[in-house]
This record gives structure tokens, C-alpha cells and sequence, in this order.
């Protein structure tokens, strides 16, 4: 599963601290009671469930914030068990219902878009909800994402300065400016944001992951190798099951002359993602028999 969807996954666990214990066997007839069921099937990845129960509650006879933050909140347990179809549509439906008043019906439909790889749509997304919500700094950092996947690596800076200055206490933006200085082949800037990040706030197991692979490929950019790969091994300790962090750490393998070790890492990405192209053509070349 995608580091981008684990968030989704912590994101909802977390709501079960704003509710207190009150949700028995048959549900009362009220938003919260199906929102906190619906919860606690996410944070067992039971996401058939949830979506079921959301589905119930969209039965019941709520007011059109109520329904809304229902059918968002499906159509995320709709993501995470990939029924892409009825996420989309969830998402829709929100935007066409709260998409004025809730900054979260665009944040939400354009995190979708960002992690199915629609880059323009995402962006889209993010630039509606910025006009709309000009103090909310996640909707530039989202457009700063969405231009780095589209390879416009100056404006998505710029965006990130914006999300930053809106929110200088968010780790999450600055790693997103890193990323987008790294991406462009800039990685001293990158390490200069990645340092910053940890010390500003609160870094979720994804989000410390996506920092620990940057500083990695960073280094390795930098040619600082044994730096980069103590950076990836602490990513791979977070998600060992990484393809990104493995492939990096192959290459810096190869770059310190350790075939077996770099050969080994390609064959775990191979595991991963039989198709992936850069883990065949290396592993070919450093086990050509």
C-alpha cells in the first residue's frame, strides 16, 4: 500500500480520540456513531465495513454537512480498499455539496487525484481551493506537489514559500520544498529543508519515511554515500517494503562497489514490482549469467 494512503489510514484512526467510547453492537441513530464505527473498521483495515456503515448512515435523514463529511470520509475507506470509482464519486458528490464552504472537499478530491498519478487534476483541485480558502496553507503545498509531478519545479517553490509562510510550524510543507529542490537537482537546498523539517513539528511514520528516502537520494546525489545509505536504511526500518528506498539504496550499493549487497536490494524490488524496469536492466548487469 502507498505511503500517501498509510496517512489516510492514520488520519482516520486519529478521529477516534475526538469520540468518546460510546458505540455498542447496534448503532444509535446519529452522524458521530457511524462516523466512529466506520473508524474503527478503517483502523482494522476492514474497509469493506466501513464503507458499508458509511453507506447507512447516508440512509438516515442528516443535514447536508452531516451527509457530506459521510460520504468524504467513504469515499476515503473507498481508496484505501482501491474501488477508485466510487472514491471519485464520493468526491464529487461532496464538492457539489459543501465544495464552497468545507476546504476539505477539494483537499480530499485532490489528494485523490495526487496519489492516482493525475497530476493536472490534482492541481486543479488544489488551485480551486486556494482561491476559495486563501488563509489554508495546504491547498498551495498540494498545487507545489502537483507541479513537481508535472515537472515545474519552479512554481511548485514558489507554492511551497506560500504554504510555508501560511504555516511556517509544518514539517510537512518544508519536506515538500525539499523534495521539489531534490527533484530539480538542487540537493544542498534539499538537505537545508530536510534538517529544518523534524524541528518545526510532528512527523507521522509516512511523512518521516519520505524525508528519510530524500535525505538519502540527496547524499547520494552529492556523492556523501555512506550518509546515504544510513538515510535509506532508517527508511527501509519504517516501511520495509519500500520499492523507492530499496532501488535507491541498490544504486548507492553499486556506486560503493558492493554487488551483492546492491544485487540483493534489486531482487527485493523485484519481489515488489516484477515490472520494474531499472531493477531488471542492474540486476542483469551485475548477474549477467
Amino acid at each position: 500500500m502507498r505511503t500517501g494512503l498509510l496517512k489516510r489510514i492514520a488520519r482516520c484512526v486519529a478521529v477516534l480520540s475526538a469520540f468518546t467510547p460510546l458505540c455498542s453492537a447496534a448503532l444509535a441513530a446519529d452522524a458521530q456513531s457511524y462516523q466512529l464505527a466506520a473508524t474503527k473498521a478503517v483502523a482494522r483495515m476492514d474497509f469493506a465495513r466501513a464503507i458499508e456503515i458509511y453507506s447507512k448512515g447516508l440512509d438516515e435523514p442528516f443535514s447536508l454537512q452531516e451527509r457530506a463529511d459521510l460520504l468524504r470520509m467513504r469515499g476515503v475507506a473507498a481508496h484505501l480498499a482501491n474501488k477508485r470509482d466510487q472514491a471519485e464519486a464520493d468526491f464529487n458528490a461532496v464538492v457539489k455539496l459543501v465544495g464552497s464552504t468545507d476546504p476539505r472537499a477539494y483537499s480530499e478530491r485532490g489528494f485523490f487525484y495526487h496519489y492516482e498519478g493525475r497530476p493536472e487534476q490534482a492541481l486543479a483541485d488544489y488551485s480551486a481551493g486556494a482561491a476559495l480558502f486563501p488563509d489554508n496553507g495546504k491547498f498551495p503545498n498540494g498545487q507545489g506537489l502537483a507541479l513537481s509531478n508535472l515537472g515545474r519545479y519552479d512554481e511548485a517553490i514558489a507554492k511551497f514559500n506560500e504554504a510555508i509562510r501560511l504555516d511556517p510550524a509544518s514539517a510537512v510543507f518544508m519536506v515538500g520544498r525539499a523534495e521539489a529542490y531534490n527533484r530539480s537537482d538542487r540537493p544542498q537546498r534539499a538537505l537545508e529543508d530536510y534538517a529544518k523539517a523534524p524541528g518545526l513539528g510532528h512527523l507521522v511514520p509516512a511523512e518521516t519515511y519520505r524525508l528519510r528516502v530524500g535525505v538519502g537520494v540527496a547524499h547520494f546525489k552529492l556523492r556523501n554515500y555512506k550518509a546515504a545509505i544510513d538515510s535509506l536504511d532508517a527508511a527501509v526500518e519504517i516501511i520495509p517494503n519500500s520499492s523507492t528506498a530499496l532501488r535507491y539504496r541498490a544504486l548507492v550499493f553499486e556506486a560503493t562497489n558492493e554487488p551483492d549487497r546492491a544485487s540483493r536490494d534489486y531482487e527485493a524490488v523485484l519481489k515488489l514490482k516484477p515490472d520494474d524496469e531499472l531493477a531488471t536492466k542492474q540486476l542483469q548487469k551485475l548477474r549477467p549469467n
